[in-house]
């Protein structure tokens, strides 16, 4: 690859939706995973760095970085997602690799203390932002539990109810079978017959 065909650092900062003082602290976070033009520029004679320059394999990757962060992972939590992964890109491109010419010295310079401030309160924010969304997972479990435990208490109700009616269906059943054994009580009428057949069988028996 050309020094033609390599991206500068504000077009990838650009692309990426980043300033390029996030780009040159990315590329020295994960420089084991940026080609050298990228993670690890050369000095000239002067001791001066060079240009960053990025290929389309590092904006890849830089890319996947990004999305990573995004979701609310911390640079440890990357580079141990890409460290059990497949081999960095300088370790694959590492055979065969050619030095590239050596560009202009680098001016951008070591962001100065406002740079500073700004690159902590973005990791402050950044912070902010992981704690905000491990709040609502755990917001969003409990409101799933609370989910269950309604339901379980609305179906607790329905078979409380479903059981008080067979409780009272059975209890009827019950005392109809208790009434139809016991003997039938006697009408008047009836009872009339029976005291004058008694009066009867006792002047016969005289």
């Amino acid at each position: 690859m050309t020094d033609a065909q390599l991206r500068q650092p504000g077009d990838v900062a650009g692309e990426l939706g980043i300033s390029t003082s996030t780009l040159r602290r990315w590329a020295k976070e994960f420089n084991a995973y940026l080609s050298k033009t990228a993670g690890k520029p050369s000095a000239t004679v002067a001791g001066t760095a060079t240009h960053r320059r990025y290929t389309e394999t590092d904006v890849a990757f830089l890319a996947k970085v990004k999305a990573l962060l995004d979701q609310g992972m911390t640079y440890e939590q990357v580079v141990q997602r890409f460290r059990g992964g497949s081999p960095s890109p300088r370790e694959s491109e590492r055979e065969g690799e050619k030095s590239y010419p050596v560009v202009a010295p680098e001016t951008e310079i070591e962001a100065p203390a406002l740079g500073r401030s700004f690159v902590i309160v973005a990791d402050a924010l950044r912070n902010i932002n992981e704690n905000q969304g491990a709040l609502q997972n755990s917001l969003q479990v409990n409101r799933n539990l609370l989910g269950v435990l309604i339901q379980d208490n609305f179906n607790l109700k329905a078979e409380n109810s479903k059981l008080r009616d067979r409780l009272l269906k059975l209890e009827q059943a019950v005392n109809q079978l208790r009434q139809e054994e016991q003997p039938s009580p006697l009408s008047r009428e009836q009872k009339r017959e029976l005291e004058s057949r008694r009066g009867c069988l006792g002047a016969a028996s005289k």
